[in-house]
C-alpha cells in the first residue's frame, strides 16, 4: 500500500506542480489585454432612504446589523470554495444570508478562518423578499 502511495505521488506532484505553473503564466500573459478593474455593479432596485438597508453599510458586523435594524426572519449559512483550500487562513470560508420580509437579502462572510465574526458584503434590496431560503 505504501509503495502505491509513493508512486501515486512522485508521478501526480510534478504534473500538477506543472499544470499550475503554466496556468498562472497563461493568466498573467491575458490579464494585459484585459482591463485589471472590474466594472461596479448596481443593485436592481435602488434602495430608498426611508427603508432599514439604508441604515446598512458593506463591513457592518451581523450584531451591529441586527441591533441597528431588528433581527432577520430567517438565515441561511453555507460553505464557500475557500473552505476546501488547504492552508487557506483568510476570510470567507462561509457566508450567510440573512432574509429580511418585504425588505431583501443582507449577505454576510466569515472575517478569519480563526473567528466566528460576520461582515455584511452585499445588500440587495428587494420588496417583494418572502423572507426565507428559497432553493
Amino acid at each position: 500500500m505504501l509503495k502505491k502511495w509513493t508512486l501515486c505521488s512522485a508521478v501526480l506532484l510534478p504534473i500538477c506542480v506543472s499544470l499550475g505553473c503554466s496556468s498562472s503564466n497563461s493568466s498573467s500573459s491575458s490579464a494585459s489585454a484585459q482591463p485589471t478593474t472590474a466594472p461596479a455593479t448596481q443593485p436592481a432596485i435602488p434602495i430608498p432612504p426611508d427603508s432599514p438597508f439604508a441604515k446598512v453599510k458593506i463591513g457592518m458586523g451581523f450584531d451591529e446589523v441586527s441591533a441597528t435594524i431588528g433581527p432577520p426572519t430567517s438565515t441561511f449559512s453555507y460553505a464557500t470554495g475557500k473552505a476546501w483550500i488547504p492552508f487557506h487562513f483568510g476570510g470567507d470560508n462561509s457566508r450567510m444570508t440573512a432574509y429580511y420580509k418585504g425588505i431583501g437579502t443582507i449577505t454576510f462572510s466569515q472575517n478569519s478562518a480563526f473567528t466566528s465574526g460576520m461582515s455584511a458584503v452585499e445588500i440587495d434590496y428587494d420588496p417583494t423578499e418572502p423572507g426565507f431560503h428559497r432553493g
